[in-house]
């Protein structure tokens, strides 16, 4: 993360600004790259002074894997909208490096194993991009110290961003932890890291998006491309409600049955945080494709750090008194803020309004969705269905009623028909 700072989302925006001018485009290509060595430098300095002090064996085969991060283009591919070499680079080395350490890990004491393949095939990964530069870099440059330093800053402050997102999430773990008891600590764990899975769908489509309004702004095409975000809020905002109504509605039962019988309070805690998974969604959407493309870091850098400070105060007061039910609730009202403040800041440029009002419908099918699958699961527990065969039915069930309601809604709506006309084409 230090090697790196901000470059991904800078690299991406820089390089997707100047695309089309191709001399323009080689130096700011090698102005950034060098600019990365020169962090990535950096930081395994300071590593290899906490080695030297600290380390071990294990801690030095890690080395490889800040050498990679110096070598990592994603950004350029990002910015050109090339995503297909970097999701085929990813599917292979990621499914090469799981059947390695099936065959080759037998123990505890393949640990160092494990660490080597894992840096082994990032740093692979990010090799094998290289011989596809050239497919958009016609000419290699040297650039001079100072344009490397006027770089440092913009990547520095979409850093700030994610190291403070980091500490927060992290910080409310620890301090269930110190508060708390570990089974607490387990249960919140467990529910944070499934809610977390399903926004990683939001953030692939920010990490698309955002090479596309980058190139728009700059090109002077910015009206076309927010009335690109309002496709794109909308369809966030499907699967995200979807997910939010499902996880409500079986919640409980998936707790039970895939961490176990012990684990209801992780179903407890899951119902009550997937009231977030909208509120991330639509402050993804806003911060990656409007505020960060328009360079309105300030306000994205003012708004995580609010609420990385809101988050740690009010968990230090929830924490005692509720465990991890408090901390969940902290969640909600963090990320709560975090989404008015970033909608706060865009209200100007976006129409949020008409964001609102395209998104009142499908939370309505939410809920109709919700109802529906609770009914289906008070009929089947009379023929006393085993968990895992009632989980799987209630899970199809639900996106059978939710995809038919919202064919409903795109057939007795003009403007949703051409929002979900326009995400189905795409």
């Amino acid at each position: 993360m230090f090697a790196t700072l901000g470059m991904l989302r800078y690299g991406t925006r820089s390089i997707a600004s100047v695309r089309d001018l191709q001399a323009t485009k080689d130096q700011l290509f090698w102005e950034l790259f060098f600019t990365q060595l020169l962090t990535a430098g950096f930081a395994l300095a300071l590593y290899l002074v906490y080695l030297f002090l600290f380390g071990d064996s294990l801690s030095a085969i890690w080395i490889l894997y800040i050498l990679s991060t110096a070598l990592d283009v994603t950004w350029l591919f990002r910015g050109e909208e090339d995503f297909k070499i970097t999701v085929v680079r990813n599917s292979v080395i990621k499914c090469l490096t799981a059947f390695c350490i099936f065959v080759f890990i037998k123990g505890r004491d393949d640990v160092w194993l494990y660490v080597a393949i894992m840096s082994l095939g990032y740093f692979i990964s990010q090799v094998l991009l290289w011989p596809y530069v050239k497919k958009h870099i016609a000419s290699f440059h040297i650039p001079k110290f100072c344009k490397l330093i006027r770089h440092l800053k913009p990547s520095v402050i979409l850093f700030v961003p994610l190291i403070a997102t980091s500490v927060y999430r992290v910080l409310d773990k620890i301090l269930i932890g110190l508060l708390s008891s570990s089974a607490q600590l387990g249960f919140f764990d467990c529910a944070d890291k499934i809610i977390m899975v399903p926004l990683g769908v939001i953030s692939a489509l920010g990490a698309v998006v955002l090479p596309r309004m980058s190139y728009l702004i700059s090109t002077g095409e910015e009206r076309k491309g927010v009335k690109f975000i309002r496709s794109t809020m909308s369809f966030s905002m499907i699967i995200a409600i979807c997910l939010m109504f499902g996880l409500i509605a079986t919640g409980d039962l998936f707790a039970v049955v895939y961490f176990g019988d012990n684990y209801t309070e992780t179903g407890y805690l899951l119902v009550v945080m997937s009231v977030t998974v909208p509120m991330i969604a639509w402050a993804s959407v806003i911060r990656e494709q409007y505020l960060i493309p328009k360079r309105l870091d300030k306000q994205y850098i003012s708004s995580v750090a609010v609420g990385a400070v809101f988050n740690i105060m009010l968990n230090l007061w929830a924490i005692p008194r509720w465990n991890a039910r408090g901390a969940a609730l902290v969640t909600i009202a963090t990320e709560l803020l975090v989404c008015v403040m970033l909608t706060a800041s865009a209200r100007k440029y976006l129409d949020i309004k008409q964001y609102v009002s395209d998104s009142l419908p499908y939370l309505g099918i939410g809920v109709l969705m919700c109802i529906s699958v609770k009914v289906l699961a008070r009929v089947l527990s009379i023929g006393k269905v085993s968990p895992p065969l009632l989980l799987v039915l209630e899970i199809i069930f639900g996106l059978i009623v939710f995809g038919a309601l919202l064919a409903v809604l795109a057939r007795h709506s003009t403007s949703h028909r051409a929002i979900i006309g326009s995400l189905i084409k795409k």
